[in-house]
């Protein structure tokens, strides 16, 4: 494995089939891939991000100068497919409606095409921004806060290893509450015969989001 400054690349094997993923830092070349899947039907209901361009922009600058998160684009065998977000539970008012813990950190994420979010491409995504996470920030528990009406990424953090703690009103909006541990993510892939490697890694983040 050799190290990289930009970004990080994995392999995944699931049986028979083989894929690849990296994430990257979010840029602000990005706006213009942002800006398109915020306007898509399953993702802007629950981000509200839809805007138009010259203000989505300095959202984007916003992102990726703040200290208490690192934002991050991924590749699914070579085509942008899914943004995510790495945050510091501890600055974040989620901590209040939980039993927090050293070790945790927050996530935020969303699969950009639609026909990739099901629960064999969607499933794939998500296993490589956990696997990413638990590796990069070194947590041991990964805490996500979907829209309760969202019935595809809940049940898709459930086969990973997530246990649903219950609804919350977050944000202004009703949430639920999902916690998942390092051990229990590692035991979804073991019993599922996946196998995730690290190719190349990106140099460590300069913030503090776990501690």
């Amino acid at each position: 494995m050799s190290d990289t400054t930009d970004r990080t690349e994995l392999k995944m094997k699931n049986g028979a089939k083989e894929d690849a993923f990296s994430f990257r830092p979010l840029e602000e070349k990005d706006v213009g891939l942002l800006h398109d899947w915020m306007h898509q039907k399953h993702i802007s209901p629950f981000w509200k991000l839809n805007l138009p361009m010259e203000e989505l922009r300095p959202w984007v600058r916003k992102s990726i100068e703040a200290e208490h998160k690192d934002a991050y684009i991924g590749t699914y065998n070579g085509e942008p497919v899914c943004y995510l977000i790495a945050y510091a539970i501890e600055k974040d008012p989620i901590r209040d409606y939980y039993a927090y813990q050293n070790g945790d950190l927050g996530m935020h994420l969303l699969i950009g095409p639609r026909p990739l979010l099901n629960m064999d491409d969607g499933l794939s995504i998500v296993r490589a921004m956990i696997y990413f996470l638990f590796e990069r920030y070194q947590a041991k528990r990964i805490i996500g806060e979907p829209d309760r009406r969202n019935r595809i990424v809940i049940p898709i953090l459930k086969k990973v290893g997530g246990e649903n703690l219950g609804r919350i009103n977050l944000h202004g909006k009703q949430a639920s509450l999902i916690v998942g541990a390092k051990e229990a993510f590692e035991k979804s892939l073991q019993d599922n015969d996946v196998e995730i490697q690290t190719l190349t890694r990106m140099k460590a983040s300069k913030s503090e989001l776990v501690v």
